[in-house]
């Protein structure tokens, strides 16, 4: 009988490579344990994990270098400089693909969607990125509450850096929300660009996603490009997100923007206390 592999030992393993041991340990052991009962030595179930976690990661879209561009907030933040701030806010935010994309758009996009749900007082983003880092070209009253959830634990302590520089509390977290979806209430949810990578990772978790979440609005959107060869994808994306909300009474706002197709689901009478 073969030996069962250690579960633990291959976390471990994964946890102390250089290219993935800042991410969320709760997402290494879940797929660790799918690896375990796939693989009969645990090399293969390291390799098996870390080709998992390039594909949930992806790291290719891009990351600053998060302390040195702390350093440069602190100092931006220290001078009292908001041209300063904003330039480093949008430096960080062209180091990832996604939100790079959305840089020329930027505050256009926040305008129309809070046109449709209203100035949240309580804002909560979905495996965020570096989407946080755009408050300031969302137009909010502060302070609020602004939830986060990432999985590279870098990004979240930056995150949570920015948020207290911004005087709003460190209220980032490193949670995978395809094992533990979040349960804070609030007035709206962003899930950006997200669930095409999300249902390829965690296939079958989209749709009870969008259930769980607990927000007045949630506002979920895809790319209408696509990133190599520039070919259309707002049908495709589409179709392919009304079929995850089949059968939900939600009533939807579809907002369509140079790059980035974008549906409001408003959930108010389902969550309703």
């Amino acid at each position: 009988m073969a030996k069962e592999i250690d579960v633990e030992a291959v976390v471990t393993a994964v946890k102390q490579s250089r290219k993935y041991g800042d991410t969320s340990a709760e997402t290494i052991r879940e797929l660790a344990e799918e690896a375990a009962r796939q693989h009969k030595k645990p090399k293969a179930a390291v390799k098996a994990v870390r080709s998992r976690l390039h594909s949930i990661m992806a790291p290719y879209l891009g990351d600053p270098d998060y302390a040195q561009e702390a350093r440069r907030l602190d100092e931006a933040f220290a001078a009292g400089d908001a041209a300063q701030i904003e330039a480093v806010c949008r430096d960080a935010l062209h180091a990832h693909l996604s939100t790079r994309e959305r840089l020329p758009i930027l505050t256009e996009f926040y305008e129309r969607i809070f046109g449709v749900t209203g100035k949240p007082r309580s804002l909560m983003d979905i495996a965020c990125g570096l989407n946080p880092l755009a408050l300031r070209w969302m137009g909010l009253d502060l302070p609020l509450d602004f939830y986060a959830y990432d999985i590279h634990e870098p990004r979240i302590d930056f995150i949570n850096h920015y948020f207290q520089l911004e005087s709003l509390p460190p209220l980032a977290k490193v949670q995978d929300v395809a094992l533990e979806p979040p349960q804070k209430r609030v007035d709206v949810a962003l899930f950006l660009k997200e669930m095409p990578r999300f249902e390829r990772n965690y296939h079958g978790r989209g749709r009870p996603l969008l259930e769980a979440v607990r927000a007045d609005f949630l506002v979920v959107s895809y790319p209408s490009v696509s990133t190599h060869g520039g070919r259309n994808l707002t049908s495709r994306y589409r179709e392919f997100m009304y079929q995850l909300i089949a059968g939900y009474d939600w009533p939807v706002t579809e907002l369509l923007f140079e790059g980035e197709l974008v549906f409001v689901l408003d959930k108010r009478l389902e969550i309703r206390d």
